[in-house]
C-alpha cells in the first residue's frame, strides 16, 4: 500500500476512467470510422478498372459513330491519385480533331468544378474516321460522364459514356489489385454489378 501511496503521491487517489467513459469512447470512435468509411466507399467507387462503352449522343454529327475505353485506377489519394487511360473510336468524320473530356475531375461535390468538363486526351482521325488516344494523369475526383467532343474540350458533343440509367453510352466498373478494401460489414456495389440471385431459386 505504501509503495502505491508514493508512486501516485502521497494522499493522492489513484483515479481510473468509469465504465461508462470507456464504453462512450469506443461508441465515437466506431461511429467515426464508419462514418469514413462509408465516405470513403461513396467518393471512390471509381477507384477501379472501369470500361467505357460510348454512344453517340441525341443530335450527334456522327451518329453511327462508336467507341470504347478503359479507365485505370493506379493507386494513390486525391488529389494525387493515378490513373491511366485508352481509348479508340470508328465511324467518325475522317481527318478531323476530337478531344475526350470528363465532367467532374476536380472540385468539390456542389462547386462549379464538380460540374465543368475537363479535356483527358485529343485525337486526330484516320482516312477512315478511327481514332484512338491516351491519358495518364494524375488526380480524378469523379468518373460519372466522358465525351468526345468536335474539334476541342469546348466543341459539340459526339459521342457519350455515363453511368446514368439509359445512358447514352455506360460505365461500367470492377475492383483491381490498387482498390481500396471494402469496408467491413458495409455492403457497396459497384456501378453496373448484377444484382445476386435470389436465395429462394
Amino acid at each position: 500500500m505504501e509503495t502505491r501511496r508514493a508512486r501516485a503521491g502521497k494522499g493522492q487517489r489513484v483515479r481510473r476512467p468509469q465504465l461508462g467513459q470507456v464504453a462512450a469512447a469506443v461508441r465515437v470512435m466506431v461511429l467515426a470510422g464508419l462514418v469514413l468509411a462509408v465516405a470513403r466507399s461513396a467518393s471512390a467507387a471509381h477507384d477501379t478498372t472501369n470500361t467505357l462503352v460510348f454512344a453517340p449522343v441525341t443530335g450527334s454529327p456522327s451518329p453511327a459513330a462508336t467507341g470504347d475505353g478503359v479507365v485505370e485506377f493506379r493507386g494513390g489519394p486525391e488529389p494525387r491519385s493515378r490513373w491511366s487511360a485508352r481509348f479508340g473510336f470508328r465511324g467518325l468524320q475522317p481527318d478531323t480533331d476530337y478531344a475526350v473530356v470528363v465532367q467532374g475531375r476536380f472540385g468539390e461535390d456542389g462547386s462549379p468544378a464538380a460540374e465543368a468538363f475537363t479535356p483527358l486526351c485529343a485525337f486526330r482521325t484516320d482516312p477512315t474516321g478511327a481514332g484512338t488516344c491516351w491519358w495518364y494523369h494524375l488526380g480524378l475526383r469523379r468518373l460519372s460522364v466522358v465525351q468526345v467532343r468536335l474539334g476541342d474540350a469546348a466543341g459539340a458533343p459526339v459521342l457519350q459514356a455515363t453511368r446514368a440509367p439509359g445512358g447514352p453510352g455506360t460505365i461500367t466498373s470492377r475492383p483491381n489489385p490498387f482498390s481500396p478494401p471494402a469496408s467491413p460489414g458495409i455492403a457497396t456495389p459497384l456501378p453496373g454489378t448484377p444484382p445476386p440471385a435470389s436465395a429462394t431459386g
